[in-house]
């Protein structure tokens, strides 16, 4: 059987149109999504063919994680093949604005595998992590604050959580440090951390520091991150330099999941 090849479509709203290349056409085929990890039948949406073309609605509810795509035939799952990436027209999620409810976003991606799948993000409110710059042994960030406004004791919170700590080898009391958020127009936000605040006299491991923003007193944290364009896995992507301090070097850095850390070193 031929392979078949997904070339799609998103659009700014969340809507992502497939059209399929080698695909069988009959009646009962299917494009089929399933959640990475997922037990619940919620985790796995099918949208029928017409003809080549499949739609992802906006309005089709899809849990924030990484969705696997496949094709599959009116035999059933047994026939299931999976989805070769094509072309993937994205230009539309680049600097978006994202609307009023949760934010949104949903972006095809090809695995190191050679299949196509989808990323999505499903936030509320929302963070979003802008330009970040880098000096005096600090880092200054600007962003916008969606689904919630910033008040009064709004700050922003890095937490250490030792789990993610590499070579740890040892339980590690979590630690928290916080500093003042500036609010702006819109939404709009900034602050400034200093490295030295979150480094310890003797570093031996790797940290990780999570970056959280709290809208003010009593407030759920929001995560920050960065996920309004189009960039899926922004970890090796986003490469800031490093801080070099007496014993340690720091600097910002992403996850594979679009979340906002602090990363500190051991220096020789």
């Amino acid at each position: 059987m031929s392979a078949v090849v997904g070339h799609c479509t998103a659009d700014a709203a969340g809507t992502v149109t497939f059209e399929l290349a080698g695909a069988r056409e009959a009646a009962g085929t299917e494009l089929v999504l399933r959640r990475r990890g997922g037990t619940t039948p919620a985790d796995e949406v099918r949208l029928p063919l017409t003809g080549p073309r499949a739609v992802l609605d906006r309005a089709t509810p899809l849990a924030e994680g990484r969705w696997d795509i496949v094709h599959v035939a009116e035999a059933g799952d047994h026939d299931a093949q999976p989805v070769r990436p094509g072309t993937r027209d994205v230009r539309a999620l680049v600097d978006r604005v994202p609307g009023a409810g949760p934010v949104t976003v949903r972006v095809p991606y090809p695995t190191a595998d050679g299949r196509l799948a989808l990323r999505c993000w499903v936030r509320a409110p929302h963070a979003e992590a802008g330009a970040i710059d880098l000096a005096d042994g600090a880092m200054t960030l600007r962003g916008v604050l969606y689904g919630a406004e910033a008040g009064d004791g709004a700050g922003v919170e890095a937490r250490r959580n030792a789990s993610r700590d590499a070579g740890s080898g040892t339980a590690v009391a979590p630690r928290t440090h916080r500093v003042p958020l500036t609010g702006g127009a819109d939404g709009a936000f900034s602050f400034t951390l200093p490295y030295e605040e979150l480094a310890e006299p003797a570093m031996t491991a790797r940290q990780l520091w999570d970056l959280w923003l709290l809208p003010g007193h009593g407030a759920d944290p929001v995560r920050l991150s960065r996920i309004l364009d189009d960039v899926w896995d922004r970890k090796s992507i986003h490469v800031y330099p490093a801080y070099r301090a007496d014993g340690w070097l720091a600097a910002p850095c992403y996850s594979a999941d679009n979340n906002l850390h602090v990363r500190l070193d051991p220096r020789d």
